[in-house]
């Protein structure tokens, strides 16, 4: 499976960061392992989880994983007391790129499946509010 994960991952990334890049103004993503110190706010971490690779053939070609399934999760963070408003605005941002990621003519086609949340996070002591959408996805390699 060598570079199979890394591929998918690269996949997942470079939409989640491109949606997120594009908006006025943009959003720093940060990504599994990635940093150290959270940056200024807002900002979104995108976690990228497999669950399993032993799954039936889905793809035309063979390839080095045949069938890899695992978890796409957007954990935006914004300022607290400052309402939902840009919590659930970022969130559907998110929801468009995990709705929008399969692409015919990708060597990795990534299918996200039903979308969970927003689910936020707004008390305790941080300074910040969090909401979280996540979604399961199957991936392939041609």
């Amino acid at each position: 499976m060598t570079g199979s994960f890394a591929d998918v991952r690269a996949h997942i990334e470079s939409r989640v960061n491109s949606a997120f890049q594009a908006l006025n103004p943009p959003l720093e993503v940060c990504f599994d392992n990635t940093f150290d110190t959270p940056p200024g706010l807002p900002y979104v971490i995108c976690l990228v989880s497999y669950n399993s690779t032993t799954e039936p053939v889905i793809c035309r070609t063979e390839s080095n994983v045949e069938n890899l399934t695992g978890n796409l999760q957007l954990s935006i963070y914004a300022p607290r007391g400052q309402g939902m408003k840009d919590l659930e605005e970022y969130a559907a941002e998110g929801m468009k790129v995990m709705n929008t990621m399969y692409d015919w003519t990708s060597p990795i086609r990534v299918r996200c499946g039903q979308i969970s949340g927003p689910v936020p996070l707004l008390n305790g002591p941080e300074p910040y509010a969090l909401a979280t959408i996540s979604c399961p996805f199957s991936a392939c390699l041609d």
